[in-house]
């Protein structure tokens, strides 16, 4: 091959998009079914077999952008392209140094680099998640079309079978035998942090694009992908689960207030939600007290009549607004402030609430004797105590470790290094070692300071707001806009971030679902970029 022919393979050919879509959709394949030895161990598998796809698949993309940015180098002098997410860009880079800074300061410098076993978020992934993240958004800045499409399909594909196994497996449904099978495992994600991190992820990205899709086979075939979403999230026995889906739901709201047909689709994006409730029931009585989890709600639903009242109000209702929306076309965008106001002003309420009745003796009324508005040790299923020792970690990393914490995913070597903390500890919550502190922001702060916590946050809260800014212009009607899959990864990237950051309150970062939101952020990156050089 002549040296203008090997020119044209890399620049015209677009070999470095299609090893993106290869290498994106072999992590997530693996990241999604593979496991060793069953559940024993299944974080530390992840890693491993993440780890072993990327050390070799990142550098060959890494050599073929570079090959391709200094072969255009002379096309582009002269251009000047505004790619309007620089501040998500700048933030990764900060979160890269933040990263490597910590990981030089640590006194575990080794854990920094790897991580802790069994959960492995050290520097080392962070960075390879970092360039998967840009990876995707230069597919998606420049990719054909159809490589885009391929990527797509081939990842909902891979969930929605992922999420099929879930459900099943909550009525002991084995198709193939797993070992270290218990109540607290599903799927080939593991339990229940991993599988609600890897299902909140997924199922916003494909509401945002079922929210865009234009009538035919396309719709119809997300209206299938978002009830299994549906019923998926309702078989996992999450609480949190709900919680995400509330606020994917409003965040939805929030986007569709712009014109009636947009409220008219989430409609029915809800009534496709409520019909999980008696399909779960359905499944029940096929499968009579087979249900792995213990948990009231779910066996509720499943083995009794529970699912009938929720089911039947919220068809209804939402039957009833999208025929009132149908007949009212109007732009209700004012009414963003009001639910935000209320939104906010219900969570300060709660807060204020959860503090008066666990400080007053007796409590308060109307909370009166209710676990979630009582705070303790044992508050959110631990994560009281918790929480508590994670204060107390970050109070000891003042003043000079507060602002780069004590290493990448250390709080635990952290924690158990002073005796003090192993009393408190084991009182709080057993034996049970504290590798995070089941919620994003300590945890970041403990691990990477006030530096990487800035970091980390800032790539989601940047990218979230251009992905917003990218909406406004679109509008809410796919008949408007030439291209529907912009607007509808857009929506999904802030869905998925929404529904990610409500697990985050309460959950941490983990394997099996931070890879996939830098993933879904790089394709909204790229999808604005696209639309930026006018090649859409």
């Amino acid at each position: 091959m002549d040296k203008e022919r090997f020119k044209q393979s890399i620049t015209h050919l677009n070999i470095r998009h299609i090893w993106a879509v290869i290498t994106l959709i072999t992590v997530t394949c693996a990241l999604t079914f593979y496991f060793k030895d069953g559940y024993y161990e299944l974080g530390e598998e992840k890693y491993r077999i993440y780890i072993r796809l990327v050390r070799w698949m990142l550098p060959v993309w890494i050599l073929l952008a570079a090959s391709h940015f200094l072969i255009t180098r002379k096309e582009r002098s002269g251009q000047h392209i505004r790619t309007g997410l620089a501040s998500t860009e700048w933030f990764l880079i900060l979160m890269c140094v933040t990263g490597v800074i910590s990981t030089l300061t640590s006194s575990y410098t080794r854990i920094s680099l790897w991580g802790h076993d069994g959960w492995h978020m050290g520097l080392i992934v962070q960075v390879a998640m970092i360039i998967c993240c840009v990876m995707a958004s230069d597919l998606f800045a420049g990719g054909d079309r159809r490589l885009l499409a391929v990527l797509l399909w081939t990842v909902f594909i891979i969930a929605t079978i992922a999420f099929i196994l879930g459900v099943i497996n909550r009525f002991s449904i084995y198709p193939f035998r797993m070992w270290g099978q218990a109540e607290d495992f599903i799927s080939t994600l593991g339990n229940i942090n991993w599988f609600c991190g890897y299902w909140c992820v997924w199922t916003g990205a494909g509401c945002g694009l079922y929210l865009y899709a234009r009538t035919g086979v396309t719709r119809v075939i997300l209206s299938i992908y978002i009830w299994i979403c549906a019923v998926t999230g309702i078989c996992c026995g999450a609480s949190s689960c709900y919680l995400a889906w509330g606020i994917m739901s409003l965040a939805a709201l929030l986007w569709a207030l712009s014109d009636s047909s947009g409220l008219m689709r989430l409609c029915d994006m809800e009534i496709l939600m409520f019909a999980a409730l008696p399909t779960v029931r359905f499944i029940g009585a096929l499968r009579p007290n087979r249900m792995w989890y213990d948990s009231s709600l779910l066996r509720g639903l499943s083995y009794g009549d529970m699912w009938m009242k929720p089911f039947i109000i919220g068809v209804v209702v939402f039957t009833v607004l999208k025929e009132i929306f149908r007949r009212k076309d109007r732009d209700r965008a004012w009414l963003r402030p009001v639910i935000a106001g209320i939104t906010g002003g219900g969570t300060v309420a709660a807060i204020l609430m959860i503090i008066l009745n666990s400080t007053i003796e007796g409590g308060i009324w109307p909370v009166r004797g209710m676990n979630i508005f009582t705070w303790g040790i044992s508050w959110g299923n631990s994560r009281g105590g918790i929480w508590m020792i994670s204060l107390e970690l970050i109070r000891r990393l003042l003043p000079f470790r507060i602002f780069f914490g004590v290493g990448c995913d250390c709080m635990c070597s952290f924690a158990y290094s002073m005796e003090d903390m192993v009393i408190t500890l084991n009182r709080y919550i057993g034996r049970v070692y504290l590798t995070n502190a089941h919620n994003e922001l300590l945890s970041m702060i403990i691990n990477e300071g006030i530096a990487g916590a800035v970091a980390y946050f800032g790539v989601q809260f940047s990218s979230l707001g251009r992905c917003i800014h990218g909406l406004e212009m679109t509008g809410t009607e796919p008949a408007a806009d030439p291209d529907p899959l912009y607007g509808g990864i857009l929506l999904g990237a802030v869905l998925a971030l929404a529904g990610y950051m409500t697990i985050g309150m309460v959950g941490f970062m983990q394997i099996l679902s931070t890879p996939f939101m830098f993933m879904v952020m790089g394709m909204a990156m790229g999808l604005i970029k696209r639309k930026n050089k006018n090649i859409m």
